[in-house]
């Protein structure tokens, strides 16, 4: 049999991208391979996290005692203008420095270069841009380096980490304007991890785009989290204190962020937070939590998430919440509109342990990803909608498997608060607490 030239021609073409599709999947593996000595062993690894509004951004690292640290920004690639920023540094529990630098007075859709002192030597120069008049960021959950299989061995952890740097790299490639990562939580297996957090900051990606961390269950026993990520207006007043680090919040291209620690119970802390950062940014057009925990999870046996939702789901619906993002299932999903707010569960973004959603779903659903792929979502902050569009990455390359779309809503009292019998009570408690949780430190 004799095949036409355009059957021959569409045959060839799907061959040809085939083949791309593995090389890119091949090479991202071997980079990691090569890169494997030099990112375990990068103890000054440094991190970009947001500032506490458009006009920061915020840098941590480790360094060893006695060591010089020094930073430098500027919008000239050879770094000719470039100021030095002060350092901030402060003795670790774990026996080294860590330096931190807020970067002021950043001007929107501008390019700007960097360089940072390490071990007595200047690093290269990396780069970041700012965003412009709207926000589009990526979302992922659980990438919990180490969770494959024996988080000891090297090769479980080349895979976790290839998966990573895989996901990154094809949002980005997908969507270059991505100019925040937000991350539901369990960054890691172990939250003790020094190697496992090199590794999650390993990617070059994450030298131009901050990323916003959230505390998982993983991770809140050890100040691991805290010590390599200098997140903006931590949040010191809750009665129950993680060791991971703090509930924070920000402001990005008129999008308050709010981000809590859902492994503390209590609804007093949550609220307290909600409250500060609302009061501290009441024109935000959108407002956004995200948590661990998923409050409406397509996964029913999750007992955290219904024994929460009870508590905060009032509170969300109370401060007007647009949008909430989670995950520690490793399942995908997005809720209904439940009361003008969406519920986006983050699957496990790096491949370590990928779940399928259930075959009968919650009411509540309104979609849910039936296979075992990584997962991220891309989120668009226009002015009168957020649109999510998620993805599963399969064979290294991005499939899409999802949109939706969350609808601006009128806030009649855009600035609630506590009664002042709580917040007397929950400050009083929470004198208590910082108490206790320094005893541990």
């Amino acid at each position: 049999m004799r095949l036409s030239k355009k059957v021959l021609c569409g045959f060839l073409c799907m061959t040809l991208v085939f083949l791309c599709t593995v090389s890119v999947w091949a090479t991202s593996a071997e980079d990691w391979a090569e890169r494997w000595d030099d990112a375990v062993s990068d103890y000054a690894v440094i991190s970009m996290t947001p500032g506490a509004d458009d006009s920061q951004m915020r840098f941590a690292w480790l360094e060893k005692i006695g060591q010089p640290a020094a930073f430098r920004c500027g919008i000239d690639e050879a770094l000719s203008d470039a100021d030095a920023v002060p350092v901030c540094s402060v003795l670790t529990v774990t026996g080294q420095k860590r330096c931190s630098v807020t970067v002021t007075g950043l001007r929107e859709n501008t390019v700007y270069y960097y360089m940072y002192k390490r071990n007595g030597s200047w690093s290269g120069v990396y780069s970041f841009r700012t965003g412009g008049a709207e926000l589009t960021a990526l979302f992922v959950s659980d990438s919990q380096l180490g969770r494959s299989g024996d988080w000891r061995k090297k090769d479980v952890l080349l895979h976790d980490t290839t998966g990573w740097d895989t996901t990154l790299r094809e949002a980005v490639r997908q969507y270059p304007d991505i100019s925040l990562c937000l991350s539901a939580g369990d960054q890691a297996e172990i939250g003790a991890s020094e190697r496992q957090y090199r590794l999650l900051l390993a990617p070059d990606v994450l030298r131009g785009i901050p990323i916003a961390t959230t505390i998982g269950n993983h991770e809140f026993y050890f100040p691991l989290l805290d010590l390599h990520f200098a997140q903006p207006n931590r949040f010191g007043g809750s009665v129950i204190h993680s060791l991971g680090d703090e509930p924070y919040y920000f402001v990005k291209q008129d999008v308050l962020f709010i981000v809590l620690d859902s492994n503390d119970p209590l609804a007093w802390d949550h609220e307290a937070v909600i409250e500060k950062a609302v009061r501290a940014c009441p024109d935000a057009r959108w407002r956004v939590v995200m948590m661990h925990h998923s409050l409406y999870s397509c996964e029913n046996s999750e007992e955290k998430g219904p024994r929460l939702r009870t508590s905060l789901t009032p509170i969300l619906q109370k401060y007007g919440i647009n949008l909430v993002l989670s995950g520690h299932t490793h399942r995908f999903s997005r809720s209904k509109s439940i009361d003008g707010i969406t519920y986006l569960e983050g699957g496990c973004c790096s491949g370590c342990n990928c779940r399928a959603c259930p075959d009968v779903l919650p009411s509540y659903t309104d979609y849910a990803y039936p296979q075992k792929n990584p997962v991220y979502s891309v989120l668009h902050f226009g002015k009168d909608a957020i649109t999510t569009e998620s993805y599963a990455v399969e064979n290294g390359e991005s499939v899409r498997i999802d949109a939706g779309s969350v609808a601006l809503r009128v806030r009649e009292d855009p600035t609630p608060q506590m009664s002042v019998f709580t917040k007397t009570v929950q400050s009083v408690l929470s004198v208590f607490g910082r108490i206790v949780s320094m005893l541990f430190v």
